[in-house]
């Protein structure tokens, strides 16, 4: 899993992709929000896979946090601790696809071009979403 876990955003080649299409848009200030959340989630991701690796390696000692962790992925659960500050999913399997999908409509997103069609529920805050559609307007 953690060679399918998407590769954290460089921010400043974010940033400077907001700056060209106009940082202080309400539509990209939205996107910015989006890809810190999504950035945090990536790291704690990636973070708690090499943990686990060099917890069963011997390296460093399990903690409950990362006992609970493997029991949740043996048990394809969602892990407690990416369930907090992340969305909700029936499965780790569904949970990781979703990963992966919101990883790739922000990148698309700010590296290529504002999409035609958003898919709502793949935003941290679709109520804020809205609102800068409108202010948009």
């Amino acid at each position: 899993m953690l060679v399918e876990t998407p590769a954290p955003f460089d921010l400043f080649d974010v940033k400077q992709h907001l700056i060209a299409m106009g940082a202080s848009s309400a539509m990209n200030i939205f996107l910015r929000q989006e890809i810190d959340r999504m950035q945090k989630i990536i790291k704690l991701v990636r973070t708690t896979f090499k943990d686990i690796l060099l917890a069963v390696e011997g390296t460093i000692i399990m903690s409950e946090t990362l006992r609970d962790a493997v029991d949740n992925i043996f048990m394809a659960r969602i892990p407690t601790v990416f369930k907090r500050g992340s969305w909700v999913s029936s499965s780790l399997g569904f949970w990781f696809t979703e990963l992966n999908e919101r990883h790739t409509q922000f990148y698309n997103w700010c590296f290529g071009s504002r999409p035609v069609v958003f898919w709502m529920s793949g935003f941290f805050n679709p109520q804020g979403f809205l609102t800068a559609m409108q202010r948009s307007c």
